[in-house]
């Protein structure tokens, strides 16, 4: 939601600078950015216009000269405004308007032009404009353009958590500095008038409306809104429309209530009914599209057919035009859950629809309904002839007892109850002392307050996290741990941190939600679907971790990184329910380009064997093994994919991505996704012993051989890998080189090359020691497969 600062300093007067709010706000929990400051242009002055003459190449466009004060401007203008005489804002050669767009010496059909003649939709104080913006006459020229304007304004932009629901209104916002500083609130001025008669045509047939107020206006006359209601709504990012229609906008962003307004004289018998829709019942909102409705919608009909989706969007039937003479203002309190679930039905989503799914406060209800009807009075004209106030549901308030000392003992410093009490009562809190307790009242549009911890935790975000220290003695409080016998996930999910941090990866934390489409692209199933999603990219449980790392990765690339190494420790929903996942991603080189290394020609990228280097570094043991992956997901690359297997067990896969996939970007993509579910099931028990590292100098031995190849190099693999876990002084091998020419090592042949490590942690090793071990591994590679030394 955007603020405007000075409509925020009508509530409450405060001293900080749109910054310094800002940041303000963000430490007492509300996001907050300052995307406007007012004056977002540089060397733009006032200028006065001498002459305009038609431009000789163009019908449209006129040749103006203007001046600053102290020298003549050639300026080529397409305004048809633009007059001799007038006072206008000149942009000069180089300077930045709104946007970034810096003005530059050009020639507009032939006529060089020395500058621009602004608009406000040039200077950004305004989304349209027809025309130049045109100053007093008697502004003085050559002046800074922000030196004349006196109705600059900075705007703010929030973000709430969906339970501070009373803070999307500059009122509530207003509250929340009113807190922080200590300062009491102003509120607008309205005249509440209790003769009224009483309305008796409102019927409410559904509990799902709590409170609905209606108000009869007559003698209204539609038309534009004055100036300081559209500026208003234009800062917030709302259309005008109308006088009428844009109070009920105005209101909203002032205190928080949504508001409609109807043309009652095109009602059926003037009747206003609240009711759930029948199934099948349509109707075409202010939109103009057409709405298929269901029984479990609340509507405001009249007594034929449906005139609003409540709490949603009105109807084009009833809506306020030119011809409107007499108005029913609308103001109510209607279920969350209920709109909530109308909005996402219909795909419908509006300003009001958001207020109503957060809750709304029950005495700012009527509080706008008063002011709603104050102003169109007075802006529109006209009487208030009748209006009712049906309260459906009983509204009680919610009294919580908090125990002062309980306050210190939460946060872990002393907190006198004089504060406690202060601030309590800046937030709108009504308190009653009972000796060491304090009976803490919650006011109507604080829904999010339910328990005494709730209350403790307003203390702490009014009095500042930064500022609770623990002075002299230290309050503390103790809690008992719970860790189970078997906390091999949780090590082995920091043993995967901390090596791949070690490889620099950065760690990503992303929803349990996915997109159906995004599942296609991967030909993944789901099996658990959200009945009502917030929106269409959470619309099922994930199955795999992968859909949302491939998206981080492509947002990464996006912003330019040529190397993204990620993964992720999260949930994933199964067909065997939710399962506790661990998975990585990576793309591009491997390290970055140093002047040292220009002579190479290709820089290393993760591919396949990269990738693979790294899960096996990762793995907690040797007694992990990477297999030939005999069940690999579809989403894998034919024949660049392997298994992770513990003691003949499979339990995650590897590989390089297909390229239907990654059809997007160029290169490989790598991916590994491990199933900690059964990686715990496996492992249960394993204890991690420390080994000490042997003092004794390694012996590294280098050797080729050639085999048949038709023969899997696993088969060969699993020969070395069962000579290490022999015990024997072999430890470690590398493969690092595969040589295929026919023509050097033999028809249907093909070579590899490797280096075996040897070491004996009790003495040094001979040669004849190492010489003889390596002769048994080549003796049962020839015996077993044939295969032969390269000499």
């Amino acid at each position: 939601m955007k603020l405007s600062y000075k409509w925020l300093k009508k509530f409450i007067d405060f001293e900080l600078s749109p910054q310094e709010l800002a940041s303000m706000l963000i430490s007492v929990g509300i996001e907050t950015s300052v995307v406007s400051t007012g004056c977002d242009w540089h060397s733009v002055v006032t200028v006065k216009v001498l002459e305009v003459l038609k431009h000789p190449g163009a019908d449209r466009l006129s040749l103006c000269k203007v001046n600053d004060g102290s020298k003549d401007y050639s300026i080529v203008c397409g305004a048809k405004n633009i007059a001799a005489g007038q006072i206008v804002p000149l942009a000069k050669i180089g300077a930045v308007l709104p946007g970034n767009f810096k003005i530059n010496k050009s020639k507009i059909r032939g006529i060089v032009s020395e500058g621009m003649i602004c608009s406000e939709a040039d200077l950004g104080l305004k989304k349209e404009s027809d025309g130049i913006l045109m100053l007093d006459k008697n502004t003085k020229i050559g002046v800074a353009l922000e030196n004349v304007l006196s109705g600059l304004d900075s705007i703010l932009e929030i973000e709430i958590t969906t339970n501070r629901g009373d803070c999307l209104s500059h009122l509530g916002v207003a509250r929340e500095i009113g807190a922080k500083l200590r300062k009491i609130l102003s509120f607008p001025t309205m005249i509440k008038t209790f003769n009224i008669p009483y309305l008796n045509c409102v019927e409410v047939k559904s509990d799902l409306c709590h409170r609905y107020i209606g108000s009869v206006i007559s003698g209204v006359k539609i038309c534009p809104s004055p100036g300081w209601i559209t500026d208003a709504l234009e800062k917030s990012g709302i259309r005008p429309v109308n006088n009428v229609v844009d109070v009920t906008n105005y209101v909203m962003i002032e205190l928080g209530q949504p508001l409609h307004t109807f043309d009652i004289t095109k009602l059926s018998s003037r009747k206003v009914v609240v009711r759930k829709a029948v199934d099948y019942e349509k109707i075409i909102a202010l939109d103009g599209k057409e709405y298929k409705l269901d029984s479990e919608m609340l509507v405001i009909a009249d007594s034929e057919k449906p005139v609003a989706i409540a709490g949603v969007m009105g109807g084009e039937y009833s809506a306020i035009d030119e011809k409107t003479e007499t108005v029913f203002l609308e103001s109510a309190i209607f279920d969350a859950v209920s709109i909530r679930k109308t909005s996402k039905k219909l795909n419908l989503s509006s300003g009001s629809s958001y207020r109503f799914e957060r809750g709304l406060g029950w005495d700012i209800t009527e509080l706008a309904s008063w002011r709603a009807a104050n102003l169109i009075i007075e802006i529109a004209g006209g009487r208030m002839d009748a209006r009712e106030d049906l309260q459906i549901v009983k509204y009680e308030r919610a009294d919580i007892a908090l125990r002062v000392e309980k306050v210190s003992k939460i946060l872990g410093c002393v907190v006198k109850e004089a504060e406690i009490t202060e601030i309590l009562r800046f937030l709108g809190i009504d308190l009653r002392s009972r000796g060491t307790i304090i009976l803490c009242t919650v006011p109507s549009w604080r829904n999010d307050i339910k328990k005494e911890v709730d209350l403790i935790e307003e203390i702490a975000r009014i009095k500042g996290y930064d500022a609770i220290t623990s002075p002299g003695k230290r309050c503390t409080a103790t809690a008992e741990v719970c860790v189970s016998d078997n906390s091999l996930l949780h090590a082995v999910v920091e043993e995967f941190r901390v090596k791949l941090n070690g490889f620099s990866f950065s760690e990503v934390l992303n929803y349990s939600f996915s997109e159906i489409t995004e599942l296609e692209k991967f030909d993944l199933k789901y099996y658990y679907k959200i009945a009502n999603p917030i929106s269409k990219e959470n619309e099922v449980l994930r199955p795999s971790l992968l859909p949302a790392l491939y998206k981080n990765l492509l947002l990464n690339i996006e912003w330019g990184s040529e190397t993204v190494t990620l993964f992720e420790y999260g949930k994933i929903f199964t067909g065997l329910g939710e399962r506790k996942a661990f998975a990585v991603i990576m793309y591009g080189k491997v390290w970055q380009e140093w002047w040292k290394w220009a002579e190479q020609k290709n820089s290393p990228k993760y591919d396949f064997y990269f990738g693979g280097g790294i899960v096996r570094n990762i793995l907690p043991s040797d007694e992990f093994i990477i297999a030939e992956n005999l069940n690999a997901e579809s989403y894998y690359h034919s024949g660049k994919t392997a298994s992770v297997v513990y003691k003949g067990k499979p339990v995650g896969q590897f590989g390089v991505l297909k390229p239907s996939i990654t059809s997007d970007i160029a290169g490989d993509v790598f991916y590994f996704e491990v199933n900690l579910e059964s990686f715990e099931n496996v492992c249960a028990g394993k204890k991690s012993l420390y080994k000490a590292y042997s003092k004794f100098p390694e012996v590294k031995r280098d050797i080729s051989i050639t085999a048949d190849k038709t023969l899997q190099f696993s088969e060969i693999e699993k020969v070395i890998k069962n000579v290490i876990k022999s015990g024997g002084i072999l430890k470690e091998y590398s493969l690092f080189s595969v040589y295929s020419d026919e023509s050097k090592v033999g028809d249907g042949k093909i070579s590899y090359s490797f280096r075996l490590s040897y070491k004996n942690s009790e003495k040094t090793l001979t040669n004849e020691e190492v010489n003889k071990d390596m002769n048994v591994l080549l003796q049962k590679l020839d015996a077993d497969f044939g295969v032969k030394l390269r000499r």
